[in-house]
Protein backbone atom coordinates (compact mmCIF):
# COMPACT_ATOMS: atom_id res chain seq x y z
CA UNK A 1 0.00 0.00 0.00
CA UNK A 2 2.56 2.40 0.85
CA UNK A 3 4.84 1.36 -2.17
CA UNK A 4 1.56 2.10 -4.30
CA UNK A 5 0.95 5.60 -2.42
CA UNK A 6 4.45 6.54 -2.99
CA UNK A 7 4.64 5.87 -6.92
CA UNK A 8 1.14 7.46 -6.92
CA UNK A 9 2.65 10.60 -5.23
CA UNK A 10 5.78 10.36 -8.03
CA UNK A 11 4.09 10.33 -11.26
CA UNK A 12 1.76 13.36 -9.48
CA UNK A 13 4.71 15.24 -9.30
CA UNK A 14 6.27 14.56 -12.53
CA UNK A 15 3.26 15.53 -14.21
CA UNK A 16 3.29 18.97 -12.35
CA UNK A 17 6.47 20.09 -12.54
CA UNK A 18 6.62 19.03 -16.12
CA UNK A 19 3.22 21.14 -17.37
CA UNK A 20 5.14 23.92 -15.21
CA UNK A 21 7.95 23.73 -17.82
CA UNK A 22 5.82 23.37 -20.54
CA UNK A 23 4.17 26.74 -19.21
CA UNK A 24 7.23 28.58 -18.59
CA UNK A 25 8.36 27.86 -22.07
CA UNK A 26 5.06 29.00 -23.79
CA UNK A 27 5.16 32.08 -21.66
CA UNK A 28 8.84 32.21 -22.42
CA UNK A 29 7.58 32.34 -25.88
CA UNK A 30 5.02 34.31 -26.16
CA UNK A 31 6.96 37.26 -24.42
CA UNK A 32 9.97 36.65 -27.22
CA UNK A 33 7.22 37.38 -29.42
CA UNK A 34 5.46 40.28 -27.98
CA UNK A 35 8.88 42.10 -27.11
CA UNK A 36 9.78 41.15 -30.99
CA UNK A 37 6.27 42.91 -32.45
CA UNK A 38 7.00 45.94 -30.25
CA UNK A 39 10.47 46.46 -31.76
CA UNK A 40 8.92 45.56 -35.60
CA UNK A 41 6.00 48.03 -34.13
CA UNK A 42 8.98 51.02 -33.43
CA UNK A 43 10.97 50.45 -36.23
CA UNK A 44 8.04 50.67 -38.55
CA UNK A 45 6.84 53.98 -36.66
CA UNK A 46 10.84 55.51 -37.09
CA UNK A 47 10.37 54.49 -41.42
CA UNK A 48 6.89 56.19 -41.14
CA UNK A 49 8.26 59.20 -39.42
CA UNK A 50 11.43 59.42 -41.30
CA UNK A 51 8.99 59.25 -44.92
CA UNK A 52 6.92 62.35 -44.05
CA UNK A 53 9.78 64.07 -42.60
CA UNK A 54 11.14 64.10 -46.09
CA UNK A 55 10.43 65.52 -48.64
CA UNK A 56 12.38 64.24 -51.28
CA UNK A 57 10.83 62.42 -53.93
CA UNK A 58 12.90 59.10 -54.00
CA UNK A 59 10.71 56.30 -52.39
CA UNK A 60 11.29 52.29 -52.16
CA UNK A 61 10.14 50.94 -55.18
CA UNK A 62 7.19 48.70 -53.67
CA UNK A 63 6.16 52.31 -52.51
CA UNK A 64 6.73 53.80 -56.33
CA UNK A 65 4.09 50.78 -57.41
CA UNK A 66 1.50 52.20 -55.34
CA UNK A 67 2.03 56.13 -56.12
CA UNK A 68 0.47 58.28 -58.45
CA UNK A 69 2.80 58.62 -61.58
CA UNK A 70 0.75 61.43 -63.77
CA UNK A 71 -0.40 64.66 -62.06
CA UNK A 72 -1.97 67.53 -63.23
CA UNK A 73 -2.20 71.08 -61.03
CA UNK A 74 -4.49 73.71 -62.13
CA UNK A 75 -3.18 77.02 -61.98
CA UNK A 76 -5.69 79.74 -60.83
CA UNK A 77 -4.95 81.58 -64.51
CA UNK A 78 -6.60 78.68 -65.76
CA UNK A 79 -3.60 76.29 -67.21
CA UNK A 80 -2.51 73.30 -66.37
CA UNK A 81 0.96 72.13 -65.32
CA UNK A 82 1.27 68.68 -66.12
CA UNK A 83 3.93 66.48 -63.92
CA UNK A 84 5.26 63.21 -64.52
CA UNK A 85 7.11 61.32 -61.28
CA UNK A 86 10.17 59.51 -61.48
CA UNK A 87 12.62 57.76 -58.98
CA UNK A 88 14.54 60.73 -57.89
CA UNK A 89 12.23 63.96 -59.35
CA UNK A 90 9.24 65.50 -61.56
CA UNK A 91 9.23 66.29 -64.88
CA UNK A 92 7.00 68.97 -65.90
CA UNK A 93 5.84 68.89 -69.80
CA UNK A 94 7.07 72.19 -71.06
CA UNK A 95 9.30 73.01 -68.37
CA UNK A 96 12.31 74.82 -69.25
CA UNK A 97 12.97 76.54 -65.58
CA UNK A 98 13.67 75.43 -61.91
CA UNK A 99 10.68 74.89 -59.55
CA UNK A 100 9.94 75.85 -55.96
CA UNK A 101 6.75 74.35 -55.11
CA UNK A 102 5.15 75.44 -51.58
CA UNK A 103 2.85 73.82 -50.04
CA UNK A 104 0.41 76.14 -47.81
CA UNK A 105 -3.16 76.63 -46.32
CA UNK A 106 -4.93 79.96 -45.72
CA UNK A 107 -5.46 79.45 -42.34
CA UNK A 108 -2.20 79.10 -41.71
CA UNK A 109 0.30 82.32 -40.04
CA UNK A 110 3.87 81.71 -41.06
CA UNK A 111 2.55 80.44 -44.77
CA UNK A 112 0.79 83.82 -44.72
CA UNK A 113 3.84 85.58 -43.49
CA UNK A 114 6.25 83.84 -46.11
CA UNK A 115 4.17 85.71 -49.17
CA UNK A 116 6.55 88.56 -49.77
CA UNK A 117 9.77 86.83 -49.64
CA UNK A 118 8.53 84.33 -52.14
CA UNK A 119 7.27 87.08 -54.14
CA UNK A 120 10.38 89.08 -53.89
CA UNK A 121 12.25 85.63 -54.89
CA UNK A 122 10.03 85.38 -57.95
CA UNK A 123 10.52 88.74 -59.43
CA UNK A 124 14.24 88.43 -59.30
CA UNK A 125 14.92 84.74 -60.61
CA UNK A 126 11.65 85.47 -63.08
CA UNK A 127 13.86 84.12 -65.94
CA UNK A 128 15.28 81.20 -63.85
CA UNK A 129 12.40 80.06 -61.75
CA UNK A 130 8.86 79.51 -61.17
CA UNK A 131 7.32 79.17 -57.94
CA UNK A 132 4.36 77.56 -57.63
CA UNK A 133 2.15 77.62 -54.08
CA UNK A 134 -0.14 74.06 -53.62
CA UNK A 135 -2.42 75.02 -51.94
CA UNK A 136 -3.35 72.19 -49.07
CA UNK A 137 -7.11 73.02 -48.25
CA UNK A 138 -10.06 72.98 -49.51
CA UNK A 139 -11.57 75.91 -50.94
CA UNK A 140 -13.31 77.30 -54.76
CA UNK A 141 -11.02 78.67 -56.92
CA UNK A 142 -12.95 81.92 -55.52
CA UNK A 143 -11.93 81.66 -52.60
CA UNK A 144 -8.18 81.58 -53.11
CA UNK A 145 -8.39 84.49 -55.69
CA UNK A 146 -9.26 86.45 -53.39
CA UNK A 147 -7.03 84.89 -51.21
CA UNK A 148 -4.52 85.50 -53.40
CA UNK A 149 -5.38 89.23 -54.68
CA UNK A 150 -5.53 89.74 -50.65
CA UNK A 151 -2.04 89.01 -49.83
CA UNK A 152 -0.80 90.32 -53.28
CA UNK A 153 0.95 86.85 -54.63
CA UNK A 154 2.26 87.65 -57.82
CA UNK A 155 3.55 83.86 -58.49
CA UNK A 156 1.53 81.08 -59.54
CA UNK A 157 -0.91 78.55 -57.15
CA UNK A 158 -2.69 75.67 -57.85
CA UNK A 159 -6.13 74.46 -56.27
CA UNK A 160 -8.01 71.26 -56.64
CA UNK A 161 -7.28 67.63 -55.90
CA UNK A 162 -4.09 67.51 -58.03
CA UNK A 163 -2.31 69.18 -55.33
CA UNK A 164 -3.10 66.10 -52.75
CA UNK A 165 -2.34 63.85 -55.38
CA UNK A 166 0.98 65.58 -55.62
CA UNK A 167 1.49 65.81 -52.12
CA UNK A 168 1.20 62.30 -52.06
CA UNK A 169 3.63 61.60 -55.03
CA UNK A 170 6.14 63.66 -52.60
CA UNK A 171 5.85 61.36 -49.78
CA UNK A 172 3.60 63.16 -47.61
CA UNK A 173 3.80 66.74 -46.50
CA UNK A 174 3.89 66.66 -42.51
CA UNK A 175 3.60 70.83 -40.88
CA UNK A 176 3.01 73.86 -43.43
CA UNK A 177 4.46 75.75 -44.96
CA UNK A 178 6.75 73.25 -46.75
CA UNK A 179 8.43 73.81 -50.05
CA UNK A 180 10.71 71.45 -52.29
CA UNK A 181 13.24 72.73 -54.72
CA UNK A 182 13.57 71.28 -58.44
CA UNK A 183 16.27 72.10 -60.85
CA UNK A 184 15.07 72.72 -64.77
CA UNK A 185 15.80 69.09 -65.73
CA UNK A 186 12.98 67.56 -62.65
CA UNK A 187 16.01 66.72 -60.06
CA UNK A 188 15.59 66.84 -56.79
CA UNK A 189 17.48 69.56 -54.86
CA UNK A 190 16.47 70.49 -51.40
CA UNK A 191 13.08 70.31 -49.03
CA UNK A 192 11.90 72.39 -46.15
CA UNK A 193 10.01 72.42 -43.49
CA UNK A 194 9.00 75.73 -42.00
CA UNK A 195 9.37 79.07 -42.60
CA UNK A 196 12.92 79.22 -44.59
CA UNK A 197 15.02 82.77 -44.52
CA UNK A 198 15.06 84.32 -47.99
CA UNK A 199 18.92 84.17 -47.95
CA UNK A 200 18.77 80.73 -47.39
CA UNK A 201 16.71 80.27 -50.40
CA UNK A 202 18.06 82.49 -52.78
CA UNK A 203 21.45 80.55 -52.18
CA UNK A 204 19.48 76.64 -53.05
CA UNK A 205 18.13 78.81 -56.04
CA UNK A 206 21.84 79.87 -57.56
CA UNK A 207 22.60 76.37 -57.18
CA UNK A 208 19.67 74.97 -59.02
CA UNK A 209 19.80 76.75 -61.53
CA UNK A 210 23.34 76.93 -62.36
Amino acid sequence: MTLKRAIITSLCLFAFFGCGDENKQKNEQNTSEQTRGKILDKNASKDENLSKDSLTPKMSESAQENEVKEINLKLLNGTTMQITKRSNGFDVKDGKKATLYVFFATWCPPCKAEIPHLNNLSEKFKNELDIVGVLLEDKSEDEVKDFAQKYKIKYEVAVGEGNFLFEKAMGGIKGLPASALFKANGDYVQGYIGLVPEEMLENDINRATK
